[in-house]
């Protein structure tokens, strides 16, 4: 089976306690992004959750990474759980959030946007809301005219949709489904998207799930699961997020499940983190990376 389509990744990363965890001690908040794309090949764009980023941080963010690095972004807030979809009082913040992120979208670095929906966010309520603006959101991509993914990626966190209906409302408007390991939701691994499999690690326990750390054992298990499932899917993008970012677990869970789907990272860790201390700047440590980016 190729792994050329699996990612493995973490949602954010611009994160202070994964120093020395992840990041060396001396290497600014500034180079994180950087240091972060000579080991992974995605992430989650978490930040636009709490706030639409500004269009030139964007831009910024595609400068720094190389050309076959990819991201996907959370919608804001405003959008999905302040707003619960309703096309009456979101359709400014989804028009900024759309223009913020055409330069990532032009560049072909975009995997997907997650519609992360609140657990307040049921079936019963809001059916009508889901699928106006899945509606809506088609008929943006196929005015859009350049044939750029625009990918639209829905994760739920309530019970009430685990549907046949919202299933196949997922299909006929070429949404992606989240798959999610957490103790609310069942782990269904539905391709409702023939392009893209979309999976959220969060952990289980008791709230906050992004500060549990996955063991060996769990994590193999998954791993195990994983492989059957994307041996049946292989023209399919398969993408996994870890989001339990507290204490570097993330990053930390993220590169011990990657050798257990035949995934390695763009360098070593360990070679990265000694080559910046060395010299001290992110940008002469490139030099493997821009070498394994032109092989591509």
């Amino acid at each position: 089976m190729s792994t050329n389509n699996i990612f493995v990744g973490t949602c954010g990363w611009s994160y202070d306690d994964w120093k020395q965890v992840f990041y060396p001690n001396a290497l600014k908040q500034q180079n994180f992004l950087e240091f972060y794309s000579n080991i992974f090949k995605t992430v989650e764009i978490d930040s636009s959750f709490y706030h639409i980023p500004n269009k030139n941080s964007v831009i910024n963010w595609d400068k720094k990474t190389p050309k076959n690095f990819k991201f996907s972004a959370k919608l804001p807030q405003e959008i999905t759980h302040k707003g619960k979809l309703d096309l009456n009082k979101v359709i400014p913040s989804l028009k900024q959030h759309w223009d913020t992120f055409s330069p990532l979208e032009n560049s072909e670095k975009m995997i997907a946007h997650l519609i992360q929906l609140p657990p307040s966010f049921t079936y019963e309520k809001h059916w009508n809301n889901l699928e106006n603006f899945l509606t809506l959101w088609n008929e943006f991509r196929d005015d859009y005219g350049n044939n750029l993914r625009w990918c639209p990626v829905v994760e739920f966190r309530h019970k009430s949709w685990m549907k046949d209906r919202t299933f196949n409302l997922l299909k006929e408007t070429n949404t992606a489904y989240c798959a999610v390991i957490e103790p609310e939701v069942p782990p269904r691994m539905d391709i409702t998207r023939k392009d893209l499999f979309y999976l959220r690690f969060h952990g289980y326990g008791k709230k906050p799930w992004w500060n549990y750390s996955f063991s060996d054992k769990e994590l193999s298990k998954w791993a195990e699961v994983l492989n059957d499932h994307f041996s049946n899917y292989p023209k399919t993008a398969k993408v996994s997020y870890f989001n339990n970012h507290f204490s570097g677990n993330a990053v930390k869970n993220a590169l011990d499940l990657m050798p257990m789907i035949g995934v390695k990272p763009v360098q070593d860790l360990k070679n990265i983190q000694k080559m910046v201390t060395q010299k001290g700047n992110i940008n002469k440590s490139r030099r493997s990376l821009d070498k394994w980016v032109n092989e591509k």
